[in-house]
């Protein structure tokens, strides 16, 4: 039986930590283990963890606030240390299909080289009432992923070969910890196998760091991230600045087109000509263009 490292990020999440700790735990043919790395929570989270690991393969360690995606990056150095050969990331407050692990063994259980696989996510309440299915386009392109990532890190599961490569270089600036570790994978000619069907129940709920809204005003907030926090440039340099020696084609080509854009015309072109990056999708074709358009990628 295939053992699998789950690596959970907790910060005051007292209210639903039980409920995803269970689902873990259900996992159907596979060996569960949880490295938990609490952010300095001051409610009851630390005294679950400690629960659990009374009773079930978990460990857990607390350090001072740093925020989800370098917190995930220190457990990323933490489990590197372990002798796993397969690892996924966790968040504190949603449900597991006890298929969720098994199905991603499935793609990625005997390849060799750096490999992610990651899935699509039922929408759910805070009462874990279902709202909607949020399933990846089957239709985009792995270019375009690159560019603008649609991985939702709880849904990942990845190798130790990819784990590896992604802790060598620490950057300066990553976006989040799920974008950098599919553009670590793509770059370095690595697989990454989408499932656009959902494998777990992602809760929506006032308290979320990070969410999926389906209204109005959750969908302007988006464009708005998009248009301004999503950094793809400083990202790409970054990657550049780690594995720029390493990287394969059409990734390469990509992240220098990105690099240097603004200053050259032909590169800007190549950005926004459909044949290389499309998503699939009309408004976020029309908010990438928007970027370009802007020099705000």
């Amino acid at each position: 039986m295939k053992k699998v490292l789950v690596l959970l990020a907790t910060y005051n999440g007292e209210k639903y930590l039980c409920e995803q700790l269970d689902s873990v735990f259900a996992q159907k043919n596979v060996e569960m283990h949880v490295l938990a790395r609490d952010d300095g929570s001051f409610d009851q989270t630390k005294a679950i963890l400690q629960e659990y690991s009374d009773h079930h393969f978990l460990k857990w360690y607390t350090g001072k606030h740093l925020n989800v995606q370098k917190g995930y990056f220190n457990l990323m150095q933490k489990a590197v240390e372990t002798d796993f050969d397969y690892f996924a990331f966790c968040d504190q407050d949603d449900i597991w299909d006890a298929d969720k692990i098994e199905t991603a063994l499935q793609q990625i259980g005997s390849v060799n080289v750096p490999a992610l696989y990651y899935c699509g996510q039922r929408l759910v309440n805070a009462d874990a009432a279902f709202i909607a299915d949020h399933r990846l386009n089957q239709d985009r392109s792995l270019q375009a992923r690159f560019v603008l990532s649609d991985f939702a890190g709880c849904t990942g599961v990845f190798n130790r070969a990819l784990l590896e490569e992604v802790v060598k270089f620490e950057p300066a600036y990553m976006l989040m910890h799920d974008t950098w570790i599919l553009k670590v994978c793509l770059c370095l000619g690595g697989k990454v196998i989408v499932d656009p069907k959902p494998h777990m129940n992602y809760r929506q709920h006032g308290g979320n760091t990070v969410g999926l809204g389906r209204s109005l005003p959750a969908y302007v907030k988006q464009v708005r991230q998009y248009l301004n926090e999503y950094h793809v440039e400083k990202q790409m340099k970054e990657l550049k600045r780690g594995y720029g020696d390493r990287m394969v084609a059409p990734y390469k080509e990509i992240c220098d087109w990105v690099c240097h854009y603004k200053d050259n015309r032909k590169y800007k072109k190549y950005l926004l000509d459909k044949k290389n990056i499309d998503f699939c999708n009309k408004g976020l074709n029309l908010t990438y263009w928007l970027k370009v358009q802007l020099n705000k990628l």
